[in-house]
């Protein structure tokens, strides 16, 4: 079936393109690379593998109060972690034309009492993020790609980050070298030994930062916090638990 296109409009950064195919409502920015996608029939569902993988995080903190979403997109994640969770999220992307989009086509309630949605140049030093991040989930692309941010960016979003947070970041392997400049700038500001899941058949990486090493205990306590997850959030991390790769040093588990 072809795809049937909802809505377009043009920003001052390119184009923004809805388009729904076999139930299916995809955000592009003008190419064939989907940036967004949900099912209205299954909203509880991920419909994309690496927004399963930035669930992760959740299971790792023992109670993350504060998240940041950095690259709103279609607002599918922070829609279901509105649902899903009890945590207040801290959503920044580039585009102001992103939250229409994602109010009358994803399902985002732009006014939720738990939502602050702020449209700012992350790259721009006037730019300051939210403070006392538990988490920091960070999933910026446009029309070329991953985006790049400056060292000093990177360092504005590592000092929001909690003592005690976490950083995730979903990667795309297509470009290593921008893939070890990103794991450059994060180590010099968290551990660099950083949780890995890869993505089964994509080449996306998500991985998971915090000050300090990662420990086993670490990771028996998320399969803990796992399983007393409400279901929709449970599933989502328990298919995203299978692509965690071994400790450094550590067996695989069994």
């Amino acid at each position: 079936m072809k795809a049937q296109l909802l809505e377009r409009q043009v920003d001052e950064f390119g184009p923004l393109e809805v388009y729904e195919q076999s139930g299916e409502i995809a955000l592009h920015f003008g190419n064939q690379t989907a940036q967004s996608a949900w099912r209205p029939d299954a909203p509880d569902r991920l419909c994309f593998a690496y927004y399963r993988g930035l669930t992760l995080p959740l299971a790792l903190h023992p109670n993350p109060e504060r998240i940041g979403l950095f690259g709103l997109g279609g607002g599918v994640l922070a829609k279901f972690l509105l649902e899903h969770t009890e945590s207040s999220i801290h959503a920044v992307d580039l585009r102001p034309a992103l939250a229409p989009l994602a109010q009358r086509h994803f399902g985002l309630e732009l006014d939720h009492p738990r939502l602050d949605l702020q449209f700012a140049d992350l790259c721009g030093s006037e730019w300051q993020p939210p403070e006392a991040l538990d988490l920091a989930l960070l999933d910026l692309f446009d029309e070329a790609g991953m985006t790049r941010l400056p060292d000093a960016a990177v360092a504005r979003l590592a000092d929001a980050v909690a003592p005690d947070g976490l950083l995730a970041v979903n990667l795309w392997r297509s470009s290593m070298p921008a893939v070890v400049e990103i794991h450059r700038q994060l180590s010099g500001h968290f551990h660099p030994d950083a949780l890995v899941a890869h993505v089964p058949d994509r080449l996306n990486t998500v991985m998971i930062y915090r000050r300090q090493g990662w420990q086993p205990a670490d990771l028996e306590a998320g399969v803990k916090r796992l399983t007393a997850a409400p279901r929709p959030l449970r599933r989502a991390q328990g298919q995203a638990w299978q692509w965690l790769q071994p400790l450094r040093g550590q067996p695989r588990r069994p």
